[in-house]
């Protein structure tokens, strides 16, 4: 009997072996729960890691590349870093000051790693033995779970601390930008401001001068500068300072390698009770007015809706724009709420370059070319489509498709997938940036404004990507900082 049980046991031993080598033939590996102590191989075994915050490093192939994986935090009003429960996945080998990017892995969602991903192989730099497809990354209910996909094979083990570089010389260089704690500038301090700023728009570079010797509607930026696209800022100050104070954006702009394009609507919160306050909204302008000052080539302002003081631009009800004019003329003086008005006519309309093209809200449905643009005083409909419609609906059939954004590019002599970036239309109330809008490739959709995160468009290694950023509560540890000697 003994025998016989022997040989059964022996049967099922083999049966469970071979059934777990055609599974993992097949992809479907048996799962193992791991504590990372040391670094470890993966075979054809899904791997599982307690979701512990515990930074690990990722080496794909034979040490071929490391990433790292860290728990994403953001900074609250004390200067404390909260854990969020997203990861993000960074190159350890990037260099700090030039702009690059990262990966996020969010709760129930997954990540495929691999050369084949333009993205990525923008981001991090895939060297040849990087499979197209070599490791997934799977956020399970209460663990990380790693596949791995190549013959070359994955390791995974404890990375070091996460390098908690401070930020704070970052914090220091925007209050100096802005000459002191962020807020309200005094009265006859910001009509200097906007006066100064109007003056550099009467020359304002990159802009091709209309019929009248002034700079046109079409702002075209040089290669040599690398985009940072923001829209719709809807005076949610933190929000830009969160952007400036990220990645290497703002050792970029100090070194002169790159611009910072806000496409409009920087005014007006959307904040439910929010409607009628305008402080926020001219705290920003301030802040927008002095990095202009201090970056009069890589700083521009692309006009949209809410950049006016129309009757006609509100928001359930509220008149927003009659109410700007009145806050900025009762709080800053007719002066002012002049120079404003002022501002707003000198503004360009669109923004290009060989990576993409940019307005604050839609293609033209109607004839446009480069000339149109230049000299958009003259077609005051023109104006009107870029900075007001909207994707076409039923029940809005003037709104632009596919078509028009096609023609668009076409008008600009851009190549056909040049991505096409607008603000104006959020998607939904969740979300800070949508792509491939509407099914139009390399359509996307950037709204800066949410209280949680904020998208940026820039460009890593000639291809344009979107970002999100939580945003931090950064006004209170901006102001709290003491003044350096000198």
């Amino acid at each position: 009997m003994k025998r016989i049980a022997a040989r059964r046991w022996f049967k099922l031993s083999s049966l469970l072996v071979w059934l777990r080598a055609a599974l993992a033939r097949l992809g479907f590996g048996w799962e193992h729960n791991l504590k990372l102590a040391d670094a470890y191989r993966l075979g054809s075994t899904k791997v599982r890691v307690p979701l512990d915050g515990q930074p690990i490093e990722i080496s794909l192939g034979f040490n071929d590349k490391r990433l790292h994986l860290y728990p994403e935090t953001r900074l609250n009003e004390n200067g404390e870093l909260v854990r969020l429960n997203s990861f993000i996945i960074v190159d350890p080998s990037a260099h700090r000051r030039r702009i690059n990017g990262f990966l996020r892995l969010s709760p129930k969602s997954w990540l495929s790693l691999g050369s084949g991903d333009e993205v990525q192989q923008a981001l991090f730099d895939y060297p040849a033995a990087v499979d197209e497809q070599h490791l997934v990354v799977i956020y399970g209910r209460d663990a990380l779970i790693f596949r791995n996909l190549s013959d070359l094979g994955t390791s995974i083990g404890p990375a070091p601390a996460k390098e908690v570089w401070s930020r704070e010389s970052k914090f220091r260089r925007l209050r100096e930008i802005f000459g002191g704690p962020i807020e309200l500038l005094p009265r006859d301090d910001a009509l200097r401001l906007i006066e100064a700023v109007n003056d550099v728009l009467r020359r304002e570079v990159y802009r091709a001068t209309d019929d009248r010797g002034l700079p046109g509607g079409l702002l075209v930026l040089p290669q040599a500068l690398t985009p940072i696209l923001v829209a719709d800022m809807h005076a949610q100050i933190d929000n830009l300072l969160t952007v400036l104070s990220q990645n290497a954006f703002l050792d970029a702009l100090d070194e002169g390698t790159a611009a910072l394009v806000i496409l409009g609507d920087a005014v007006h919160s959307e904040v439910d009770g929010q409607l009628r306050e305008m402080d926020s909204s001219m705290l920003l302008m301030d802040l927008i007015f002095k990095l202009k000052l201090c970056f009069p080539a890589q700083v521009f302002y692309i006009r949209g809706n809410h950049d006016s003081f129309s009757e006609d631009m509100s928001k359930d009800g509220i008149p927003q724009g009659l109410l700007w004019a009145k806050e900025l003329s009762e709080r800053r003086g007719a002066a002012y709420l002049k120079a404003m008005e002022e501002f707003y006519r000198r503004l360009p309309y669109v923004v290009a370059s060989r990576d993409f093209v940019a307005c604050h809200a839609a293609a033209p449905t109607t004839k446009v070319s480069k000339e149109m643009l230049v000299n958009i005083h003259r077609h005051p409909s023109l104006i009107l489509e870029l900075i007001n419609n909207r994707l076409r609906r039923p029940s809005r059939p003037q709104g632009y498709g596919r078509s028009d954004v096609k023609h668009f590019r076409r008008a600009l002599q851009l190549d056909k997938g040049t991505p096409f970036i607008v603000g104006h239309t959020p998607i939904d109330r969740q979300d800070t940036l949508w792509l491939n809008v509407d099914g139009i490739a390399n359509h996307h959709v950037l709204f800066s404004a949410n209280l949680d995160q904020v998208g940026v468009f820039t460009r890593v290694d000639d291809l344009m990507i979107p970002l999100v950023y939580p945003v931090d509560a950064l006004i209170p540890l901006i102001n709290r900082l003491e003044v350096e000697p000198g």
